[in-house]
């Protein structure tokens, strides 16, 4: 027994690993930032300067000083993410294992992260990233090794494999550029990259895309409403700071901004799991004040940023008729409604599996599903494409448009570029608490920093209309050119 716990324990202290679930792997016993990065080095017995020294620069290299005195489970999912790279990062590992350590994290974040990442590497670490981004990972990675039905079935320089037509055979994630290039038919080696991809179609890159105001598009009284909102956690800093916006029936916002700006603090307000310290939130025009979640469902249907915290029911099918049941349906409703659910988002072949028996992508799905199933007038979603893969992303933008199509509202919180652009009809970008942008999608992405994705690029490039089918219109205008 002693002898395996020392193996066990010098495995863990040169391997740490990053789980997909951020909130799950914090200790649960430090009161603040700084004391949940000490946790590993206490564990180690380091001496307590050492311990103090190790924790600020391992904060310093994460760029989270500013959280040192932060209650961690107070934090957003992308904070979290980095208190816990920085929490392994304290230990000096030389293996690093990643499962999807980008998913929650906004574009700063990110590229800081990636920054970090390529130091490690530099510096003779060794990092397994275990991701379904094949445009992170084409910048990233010095080899990328494709898993399919649990063998490696292809191994190699993240150049060579995203631009051949093997990948595709696999179903495994290539990038956005090369999915395009491979629609239209482009010669393998395919452009992996947006740039080249326009270079090779003999297209200049629009021009920086200007911020311009989108007027709400649905009619009708706001489906949610806020006006001069102010809310702040007990004994914590102000989270929002007089946020007003409305959102109506038959359109798509997202809400966009940097981790820990008081997007998922508003979405709670949405649906009276808290209450704002001043100002009105008023969802379907009930004042949220002094209400709770039941009274507002099943009308109002709000996805969790983790959705453990929303999985209780032993089998997916059972997840889904949860919401049905409780509105009073009768038995053929909730068997009618389950089953579309399922089928729309493509698991019927899990339907009697315990959500907890899938994988964490998966079980976002369910608790989507969930959701999707008393068909509420009003979705507010945290991060609903987290840890997908591209297939599912556009499953995800499809159930946003059904919905919206049929008049219902959506807010959606993502850090997600092509799923913003594919499902969203406007973007507000909060920072610091306040709506500091409002406008087109594209516009307000672009103005905070994020990259255009590929597709969206080429149309403009192309100088094609907006679409449902842009994917499809821009890969038939590629090919066009290729066979001038």
């Amino acid at each position: 027994m002693g002898a395996t716990w020392r193996r066990w324990h010098r495995c863990r202290t040169a391997s740490p690993h990053l789980g997909p679930t951020p909130a799950l792997q914090l200790s649960g016993i430090a009161a603040t930032v700084r004391d949940e990065i000490a946790v590993g080095p206490m564990n180690l017995g380091w001496p307590v300067e050492q311990i103090r020294a190790a924790a600020d620069d391992a904060m310093q290299r994460l760029g989270i000083g500013h959280l040192a005195d932060r209650a961690p489970r107070a934090l957003s999912g992308g904070e979290q993410q980095r208190v816990l790279l920085a929490a392994l990062a304290a230990t000096s590992p030389t293996l690093w294992l990643l499962d999807e350590p980008f998913s929650a994290l906004d574009a700063s974040s990110r590229a800081h992260v990636q920054q970090w990442l390529r130091g490690l590497a530099a510096g003779g670490a060794t990092v397994v990233i275990a991701c379904d981004e094949a445009d992170t990972m084409a910048d990233l990675a010095d080899r990328l090794v494709v898993l399919q039905r649990g063998a490696v079935a292809l191994d190699g320089a993240p150049s060579t494999l995203l631009a051949s037509d093997a990948i595709l055979a696999t179903g495994a994630a290539t990038t956005e550029a090369a999915t395009l290039a491979a629609a239209a038919q482009m010669p393998a080696p395919r452009p992996i990259h947006t740039s080249s991809l326009l270079d090779a179609a003999g297209l200049t890159a629009p021009a920086a895309v200007s911020s311009t105001l989108a007027a709400p598009i649905g009619s009708g009284a706001p489906l949610l409403e806020c006006r001069d909102v102010q809310f702040a956690y007990r004994d914590g800093p102000a989270v929002l700071r007089g946020v007003s916006l409305a959102v109506h029936a038959g359109e798509a916002v997202g809400l966009f901004g940097a981790n820990g700006a008081g997007k998922s603090t508003l979405l709670r307000l949405a649906m009276a799991l808290d209450h704002p310290t001043q100002g009105v939130v008023a969802a379907r025009g009930l004042d949220t004040r002094g209400r709770h979640p039941e009274d507002l469902a099943p009308a109002v249907g709000f996805l969790f940023q983790q959705p453990e915290r929303q999985l209780f029911s032993a089998s997916v099918r059972a997840e889904c008729a949860v919401g049905p049941r409780l509105a009073g349906w009768n038995s053929t409703q909730v068997a009618d409604a389950v089953a579309a659910v399922l089928t729309e988002l493509g698991l019927e072949d899990v339907a009697d599996e315990h959500p907890y028996d899938l994988p964490v992508p998966r079980r976002r799905l369910v608790a989507l599903a969930a959701v999707l199933a008393t068909d509420p007038e009003l979705l507010l979603l945290d991060e609903p494409t987290a840890a997908l893969d591209g297939a599912s992303r556009t499953r995800v933008a499809g159930v946003v448009r059904a919905r919206v199509a049929r008049g219902r509202a959506v807010v959606a919180i993502t850090h997600d570029a092509a799923f913003a652009h594919e499902a969203l009809d406007r973007a507000l970008w909060l920072r610091d608490g306040r709506i500091t942008m409002e406008g087109a999608t594209r516009s307000v992405l672009s103005a905070g920093g994020h990259d255009l994705p590929a597709t969206l690029l080429a149309a403009l490039a192309l100088g094609l209309p907006p679409g449902e089918d842009r994917h499809v219109a821009v890969a038939a205008a590629l090919s066009r050119r290729q066979t001038r």
